[in-house]
């Protein structure tokens, strides 16, 4: 059995209408469910007002909350705990996938927000899930472990906690991937005795700063010399500021504009080159006349060539076009 935890920090508020706010989180890590707990954190809501409901991979649902319309209670900060028979219809369901949190405001001008949230699972390993344990052998002996980082824009600055129990650490290299798969070492057999719980910031991460924070990240951990008896990683957890990208880089946004679509969350390369044009109309629409002449027709193609790190053949687009055309 295994213990997983994911947490999202979201910060984003609670549409009033029947879509409301889709929260997701990616577990990579193959198990069937045993036990499981979703805590949720809301700010500014009327707790009678509030719907919540999770959602696995599966497609498989269940409803935390159920919300009445209308103006039920003053607002406050709503924080609870989902566990046992709220829950009890998500056992033996697979972990690996995409988790959602579909939370609702049924609340007459809502003001909520979302904070956080996060799921935690007891899981039975799963036959494709091998253990997260290296044992004595006469080879070297290599663990991987993946995280998903689901945010757009690239790294700032970054923080790594690894706790590895293993009684010799001058055995052990521990490596860290980027999803473009540029890797740092942050421990190689250094020091003697056993491994306690170390961070890794400053210098040791440095190289990859300015990394694409999207996608999976990975640590590695490699016995050197196999003669431990056990060894087992226990956790690892990635702290990253993410900065967004230069949206005025594309040919047709100058600082005005590209302060428009940061405050309707477009804020990285990849959140541009998703961007249907209908929307970026009706944000320019929406902030006057001397913004509606512009064309945003060209802007996500432009910005899948940023994203990609394609700068020559931007160059090359962006010499063809006329003010964003």
């Amino acid at each position: 059995m295994f213990k997983l935890q994911k947490e999202v920090k979201v910060n984003s508020s609670l549409a009033a209408n029947k879509n409301g706010l889709t929260s997701t989180v990616q577990v990579l890590k193959e198990g069937n469910i045993e036990n499981i707990s979703v805590d949720v954190n809301i700010k500014n809501a009327s707790a009678n007002n509030l719907q919540l409901e999770l959602v696995a991979p599966n497609g498989k649902s269940v409803t935390l909350k159920k919300g009445q319309g209308g103006n039920s209670g003053s607002a406050a900060t709503f924080k609870q705990t989902y566990k046992g028979d709220d829950l009890k219809a998500m056992m033996g369901v697979a972990s690996r996938g995409e988790w959602k949190l579909i939370a609702k405001d049924h609340a007459n001008n809502s003001k909520s927000v979302l904070n956080n949230w996060s799921i935690n699972f007891g899981c039975k390993s799963d036959a494709n899930c091998p253990n997260e344990v290296f044992t004595k052998n006469a080879d070297k002996e290599t663990l991987n472990s993946v995280q998903h980082c689901k945010y757009n824009g690239t790294v700032g600055a970054m923080r790594v906690l690894v706790d590895i129990d293993h009684p010799n650490k001058k055995n052990l290299t521990v490596n860290l991937s980027s999803p473009t798969g540029k890797s740092i070492t942050l421990h190689d057999k250094a020091g003697n005795g056993q491994f306690s719980p170390t961070t890794y910031e400053n210098n040791a991460t440095k190289a990859l700063v300015g990394q694409p924070a999207n996608g999976n990240w990975k640590l590695t951990v490699q016995d050197t010399e196999g003669n431990a008896r056990v060894g087992k990683l226990r956790k690892w957890k990635l702290f990253m500021s993410i900065k967004k990208d230069d949206l005025k880089k594309i040919e047709g946004i100058g600082p005005k504009i590209e302060q428009l679509l940061n405050r309707d969350g477009i804020e990285t390369f990849k959140d541009l080159a998703n961007a249907e044009n209908k929307r970026l109309k009706t944000i320019l629409d929406n902030a006057g006349s001397r913004f509606k002449m512009h064309d945003p027709g060209s802007w996500p193609k432009q910005s899948n060539l940023a994203y990609n790190n394609e700068w020559a053949k931007l160059e090359k687009l962006q010499d063809e076009l006329m003010g964003g055309k």
